[in-house]
């Protein structure tokens, strides 16, 4: 049995011609299609895979040159030889210029016309190969690029929530500034890339406090003129750490103007009105709102009611017009989704500010430090999920978990286990204590995340 090696779509006029090279070429392990004019080939193309076109230049009506430059613009994978006689021979080399792989005179010698359609079929494999290859390789370094830029946003925000953890004044800003900013685009009916862009440069709008005096953010008293121009300098400084290994500017454009006022009055402010960049302004609204709504060393949180009125006061001089009316639409529940409790119990201070800063960006965090702590934490806020660490004073975690698993208002709760140690015995106790998983110390901040989504969800 010969083996196909590819269809190949014959046009010519002359029946005779057609079924000596339909022979030959069937012998020779080819499909064979026939058309005996220009019309006749279109709708084989349009209804069959053809690898080749073996054309005739003189056809009734449409000419083959004409097939020729609709085949290549149309079907450009399809390799086009032309045939033609003796004394056509600039108008077959004219057809090569036009996209023509290759020419073969009448009256043929099948060899030729063989070796011809061989070394064409070797070309387009050769092509798709090489055009495959180049999209391959360009979705892999788009993919790549992708997870580079994934990763370094992931370490920013991870370095954002580590920061607002060492206070408990700003622990979750971002997370909340994150959730308002987005509900804000979904009202605004922003398209999926510029909510992805929100969503980015909210979580790290504040990411320019890294290089910020610690003193003067977590002072305990109102800021001079001289320390509040001080922290307002985080949105330039925020902005030159992203923009050198980071490309996206609509992302560092949200993090450089998310102080700007709309009237082109905030501190040494640059643009105003809507030069200001939409998702920034959206942002500023969401900034002030949990800034206002959150209690501080040194005052305490203004009521929603007032927020609200503040902002509408703003309308027009530090806020958007048309993204302050959208957030005044938001209901109290559009605003911020209520998040789900994680108890974390570890005797090092170290361990509980990691997995804070790791899980405060969606979940609700509460801290107990050894066992006895936790199983009163368990049973007083009832919390989704339990992290609880092995060795422990005054009542380890093997202790805590059974405590907790035998008393029916907690026996349901999940509980993964933190240890340094991985010991077999440790795990078998456990799992029989009913723990639902056991994490090694130092963990990955994602396996981290994605076994509290596991359990919780």
């Amino acid at each position: 049995m010969v083996e196909e090696k590819g269809t190949i779509l014959i046009v010519d006029d002359e029946k005779p011609i057609r079924l000596l090279l339909k022979n030959k070429l069937t012998t020779s392990g080819y499909q064979c299609l026939q058309a005996e004019d220009a019309a006749a080939a279109i709708d084989k193309l349009k209804t069959e895979p053809v690898e080749l076109a073996l054309m005739d230049i003189r056809l009734p009506g449409k000419s083959g040159i004409e097939l020729l430059s609709e085949v290549r613009k149309d079907y450009p994978d399809v390799v086009v030889i032309m045939a033609t006689s003796v004394n056509d021979i600039d108008t077959a080399v004219n057809a090569m210029k036009q996209g023509a792989y290759d020419y073969i005179t009448k009256p043929f010698d099948l060899n030729t016309v063989i070796l011809s359609i061989n070394r064409g079929l070797e070309k387009r494999r050769m092509e798709i190969t090489l055009h495959d290859y180049e999209q391959n390789l360009k979705q892999k370094i788009e993919a790549q690029r992708n997870e580079l830029s994934q990763r370094f946003l992931g370490a920013m925000q991870s370095l954002v929530f580590a920061l607002e953890a060492t206070d408990r004044y700003t622990a979750g800003h971002s997370r909340r500034v994150s959730e308002i900013s987005m509900a804000i685009g979904e009202k605004l009916q922003l398209d999926t890339e510029q909510m992805e862009n929100l969503r980015w440069g909210s979580l790290l709008h504040d990411i320019g406090k890294i290089g910020i005096s610690q003193a003067i953010l977590n002072k305990p008293d109102r800021l001079t003129p001289e320390e509040y121009e001080h922290v307002i300098s985080h949105t330039i400084v925020g902005a030159s750490i992203m923009h050198p290994v980071f490309g996206n500017d609509r992302v560092i454009s949200i993090i450089e103007h998310h102080h700007a006022h709309y009237n082109g009055k905030g501190l040494h402010q640059k643009v105003q009105g809507e030069a200001i960049p939409l998702l920034a302004r959206i942002v500023a609204v969401a900034d002030a709102y949990d800034a206002m709504t959150s209690r501080r060393s040194y005052r305490v949180a203004m009521s929603r009611n007032q927020a609200l009125m503040e902002i509408r006061n703003e309308i027009g001089r530090q806020f958007d017009p048309l993204v302050a009316k959208a957030f005044l639409e938001l209901s109290q529940g559009e605003i911020l989704s209520e998040k789900k409790t994680v108890l974390v119990v570890d005797d090092e201070p170290s361990i509980r500010l990691l997995t804070r800063s790791v899980l405060s960006d969606s979940y609700t965090v509460i801290e107990a430090v050894n066992g006895l702590e936790a199983v009163k934490a368990a049973i007083k806020h009832n919390p989704s999920l339990i992290l609880m660490d092995v060795f422990m004073p005054e009542m380890d975690g093997l202790k805590a978990v059974h405590e907790i698993k035998s008393k029916p208002q907690t026996k349901e709760i999940p509980v993964i286990m933190l240890t340094a140690i991985d010991q077999k015995l440790n795990k078998k106790l456990s799992e029989d204590l009913g723990a639902s998983a056991y994490i090694i110390k130092p963990f990955h901040p994602k396996e981290l995340l994605d076994n509290v989504a596991h359990f919780i969800n």
